[in-house]
Order: structure tokens, then C-alpha cells, then sequence
């Protein structure tokens, strides 16, 4: 048992370690493509790997819609949600505002019956990280700035997530952690197309054959989305909800660590302190004591 929890938490952590660095490849190629088909096409990809991986045939329609739902609120509104809020607000807020979602998904599951009790060493540790965050994001850029639609489009896909992880703690029991992801591509796949007719751009395909771009979509493809959400589900199995997306707060560290790398973004001091009380908050948030 405590195996398989720590394969899970090793899991969560290299799914959130890929997503960090996703956001500035992401960023790269959006200079040649419109978010909903870079969206269109990293599903595809995955789509297509997850059926080499998982060539079995499922198709039940009194179950169908369940991964429907999935889709909608993990693929389709989260995604669309996150990066229409970059465009009406600053990235900082939709940073932040994102990874409000472990609190959303502890304070929906307290009041659900049968669900995952926070407790109060686990609850300062959310508080601790989620402050760690904070100082992470800004980075000794000042202060941030409400813009209310583009706030309020980033809490949208906070809370698209956390309704997402609580739908894969209901169903992830019954069925294949490869065959979830599968039918979540799928289903983000016709959910998506819709909005890129709707944009009435074609896709500029000759920009993406170039080796180096080629390469980023594959990544985000194949490794951001088919392996990561394939790990996520697995992680979800092993150490639950709560657990899982207490990882979500370490997606901001990765990517301030990320762009100081490759693009050599300055970490001040208070980014290092941020990055101390991330790690501090979830270890304190993962080691629950015995009463709890």
C-alpha cells in the first residue's frame, strides 16, 4: 500500500514537473497558431497514441456521456477558459487565480458525503502553498491588477479542473486509466472543433513542419497531454483527489524555473521564498497526522 502511495505521489509530481514547462512551449507556439487549434491538435496527437497504446474498441451509450463530461470540463472549458483569460488579464492573476484549484476541490469535497476530509494539518498546508504560489507568480513584479472578466475566466478554469478530478474519483474505479484518457481526447476532439470552425482561421500547417516546432507540438502532444493525463488518472487511483491536486500549486514553480533556464527570467528573492513554502505546504499537506 504505501507502494503503490508513493508511485502515485512520484506520478502527480512528473505530470505537474511536464505541465510547468508546457506553458512556455505553449507560449511559443501560439505565435503561429490560435489556442483552440494548438488545442485541437495536441488532442489529436494523443488521440492518435493512446489508440496504439489502447486498441480496444469501447462504446457503451448509457455510459458515453460520462466521458463527455470529463472531456468538457478537463479538455475543452478548462483549456479554453485558462487561455482566453491571457488575453483579458495579466498572466499573473490567471496563475494564481488557477491554482486556487485544490481549494476548490477540498471545500466541494468536505461538504460531499463520503468525500476526503481536509483536516486542519492538511488544510495550513494548502494555506502555506498556496501563499508559496503567491510569491512564485510575482516574482518581485509588483502588484497585481483585477480585471474582472479575465479573473473570473481563470477561476472558471480552476474550478473546470477541480470538477474534473472529482468526476475521475467517482468513475476512475470502473474503467482503464489509458481508456479514460482516450475517450477524454476524443471527446475534446469534437468538443473543440466547433470553436476553431467558429474562429475561421486555417491552420497554418507549413509552420509547423519545421523541425523545432514540430518537435514542441509533439511534446505537447504525446507528453503533455496523452502521458501526463494518462499519469494524472493513475495518480488520482493511488492517492486520491486531494492528494493529486495538491501537486497542481507546484506548476508555477516549474515554470518560473523553466523560463529562468531557457529564457533567462530573473528569480528575485521572492520567487526562492515562494519556491521554499510550495515544497514546505505540501509536504506538510501530504503527511496527515493520526487523528486525521
Amino acid at each position: 500500500m504505501k507502494r503503490a502511495g508513493a508511485s502515485g505521489h512520484l506520478i502527480a509530481l512528473g505530470c505537474v514537473i511536464v505541465w510547468g514547462s508546457t506553458f512556455v512551449v505553449s507560449k511559443s507556439l501560439t505565435e503561429i497558431l490560435l489556442p483552440v487549434q494548438l488545442m485541437l491538435l495536441r488532442f489529436t496527437l494523443a488521440y492518435c497514441a493512446l489508440w496504439i497504446i489502447h486498441p480496444k474498441w469501447y462504446f457503451r451509450w448509457r455510459e458515453e456521456w460520462r466521458f463527455l463530461l470529463m472531456a468538457l470540463f478537463a479538455n475543452t472549458l478548462y483549456c479554453w477558459a485558462e487561455n482566453t483569460a491571457l488575453t483579458l488579464t495579466q498572466a499573473s492573476n490567471v496563475s494564481i487565480l488557477v491554482a486556487t484549484s485544490p481549494i476548490i476541490t477540498a471545500l466541494v469535497m468536505a461538504v460531499l458525503p463520503g468525500g476526503e476530509r481536509l483536516g486542519r494539518r492538511r488544510a495550513s498546508g494548502f494555506a502555506i502553498a498556496f501563499a508559496g504560489v503567491i510569491l512564485v507568480v510575482l516574482n518581485g513584479s509588483g502588484s497585481l491588477r483585477l480585471r474582472p472578466t479575465g479573473d473570473l475566466l481563470a477561476l472558471l478554469a480552476a474550478a473546470s479542473w477541480a470538477v474534473y478530478g472529482m468526476l475521475l474519483r467517482r468513475w476512475s474505479g470502473e474503467y482503464d486509466s489509458v481508456l479514460i484518457t482516450r475517450k477524454l481526447m476524443f471527446y475534446g476532439i469534437l468538443t473543440v472543433t466547433p470553436l476553431v470552425i467558429a474562429a475561421g482561421e486555417p491552420i497554418d500547417f507549413a509552420s509547423l513542419l519545421t523541425l523545432e516546432n514540430g518537435a514542441k507540438l509533439c511534446f505537447l502532444g504525446f507528453v503533455g497531454s496523452a502521458l501526463c493525463y494518462l499519469g494524472w488518472s493513475t495518480a488520482v487511483k493511488k492517492i486520491g483527489v486531494l492528494k493529486a491536486n495538491l501537486y497542481i500549486y507546484m506548476v508555477p514553480l516549474v515554470t518560473l524555473l523553466v523560463s529562468a533556464v531557457f529564457m533567462r527570467e530573473r528569480v528575485t528573492l521572492m520567487g526562492a521564498s515562494g519556491m521554499l513554502l510550495v515544497i514546505f505546504g505540501m509536504v506538510l499537506g501530504t503527511v496527515q497526522g493520526k487523528k486525521e
